[in-house]
């Protein structure tokens, strides 16, 4: 077989510059370029004609619907993998296995594996049936999020070490921030999740999750006790016995709530 043209987009200059070195190892992939917004990502595919479309799902111009819609417009529209932080609507679109898709951040064994599918679906359905793949997507893309009655998160998809494990937020005890990442902890452990304390507080429900440190939130219906002592910092008691600590601009806030 030949090798696959793949063209990546993503308007996280570390998310492209990953995936470059990724795809740079594969023998059978030809990476012909990448795409830093929506508009550069619909202007680049015809002008490259890749085999295959590595497509964040979520930009600052706009999401990876909006691409979807102009490809079956193509003649020869490229395989779409899509690459995601995690949106839920995605994975449940991709129940069927129209697509494929990866979380970030994206090990290299995982796209592998896309990729390959990738290479045996080119050559096992023509550009029409790949344009009735497309349409199926964005249907069920368009259909789960019109779904929705609530425009926050009631369950988050994780990876663990195991493969991807589905966590309700109301099993949630408490989230920590851990560089460029934020820990989930629930009362079976703890599993990471790409993105800030902020983008985690806008995802769920306002109010259900309080901050007492500027590293961590923890489920309001959670805790059991504020513990400020005279001398020592102060600490937050959940109901698993669970010990996070309250920053001093906190506490005032938690004592009100208490």
């Amino acid at each position: 077989m030949r090798s696959i043209r793949v063209l990546t987009a993503d308007d996280e200059t570390l998310a492209l510059r990953r995936l470059k070195l990724l795809l740079r190892g594969m023998a059978f992939v030809e990476h012909v370029g990448e795409a830093s917004s929506c508009a550069e990502a619909l202007a680049r595919t015809p002008e490259l004609e890749p085999d295959v479309l590595l497509l964040d799902i979520k930009m600052r111009d706009g999401d990876g619907v909006d691409i979807l819609q102009h490809l079956f417009r193509l003649p020869n529209p490229p395989i779409v993998i899509f690459v995601t932080a995690f949106d839920k609507f995605a994975i449940r679109a991709f129940e069927d296995g129209v697509a494929d898709y990866l979380l970030k951040p994206v090990e290299r064994d995982r796209l592998g594996q896309a990729l390959h599918r990738a290479r045996q679906k080119l050559h096992g359905i023509d550009a029409e049936q790949r344009v009735a793949e497309l349409q199926t997507i964005v249907r069920n893309l368009r259909d789960t999020s019109s779904g929705e009655n609530s425009a926050f998160e009631t369950e988050l998809w994780l990876r663990s070490s195991s493969g991807t494990v589905r966590v309700p937020v109301d099993a949630i005890e408490c989230v920590s921030s851990e560089d460029d990442y934020v820990a989930i902890h629930t009362r079976n452990g703890s599993l990471l999740m790409r993105g800030s304390i902020r983008q985690f507080e806008q995802r769920v429900e306002p109010g259900r999750f309080i901050r007492v440190h500027r590293r961590w939130l923890v489920r309001r219906s959670a805790i059991v006790e504020l513990r400020s002592p005279k001398t020592g910092p102060a600490e937050i008691l959940l109901r698993t016995g669970r010990r996070v600590p309250a920053g001093r601009v906190n506490v005032r806030a938690l004592r009100r709530l208490f």
